[in-house]
């Protein structure tokens, strides 16, 4: 079975559930990724996806806002050297955690995760700007495709 068609998919040690929403992270490459995650920062706002990475792993933004970093340690901020010190986070990793069901797990969020109305708008939007983002570079490449056609006709044409 081909990767896309395959319901789960297997990479880098993680298996990848296809996404509810039409694309699967695990098959976007890191450039559609990074795109994908700089729409949402743009799109809700970094007060917003700061709360966002805060509550899936107590990480944040950096200071220039294009990556995710955390501070593993003892208190999560201030331990330095070898226990901790600062380290960079997957944007894919976010964003498989974001289109999954996992922002709202009732054993890691309680019971009444999917009744906070806060929460449920924040990562909604976040998945809003997800998905017009992977419909803008789906439609791009498309137009891309056709442009390249349409000049591979021309010059074979051109050649009779």
């Amino acid at each position: 079975m081909y990767p896309h068609n395959n319901p789960e998919i297997r990479t880098r040690g993680n298996t990848h559930a296809a996404c509810p929403h039409g694309f699967n992270v695990a098959l976007m490459s890191n450039a559609n990724t990074g795109k994908t995650f700089n729409a949402i920062a743009q799109g809700i706002g970094r007060d917003d996806i700061g709360e966002i990475l805060f509550n899936w792993n107590e990480s944040q933004l950096n200071f220039d806002g294009d990556r995710i970093i955390g501070y593993p340690g003892k208190d999560g901020r201030f331990t330095r050297g070898k226990e901790g010190g600062k380290v960079n986070i997957s944007k894919r990793a976010f964003l498989d955690w974001l289109l999954s069901d996992n922002p709202f797990d009732k054993n890691v969020y309680g019971a009444n995760i999917r009744n906070d109305a806060q929460w449920t708008g924040l990562i909604q939007r976040a998945r809003e700007c997800c998905i017009q983002q992977h419909k803008t570079s789906a439609n791009a490449s498309e137009e891309a495709h056709a442009a390249s056609a349409e000049t591979n006709r021309k010059s074979i044409n051109k050649g009779q």
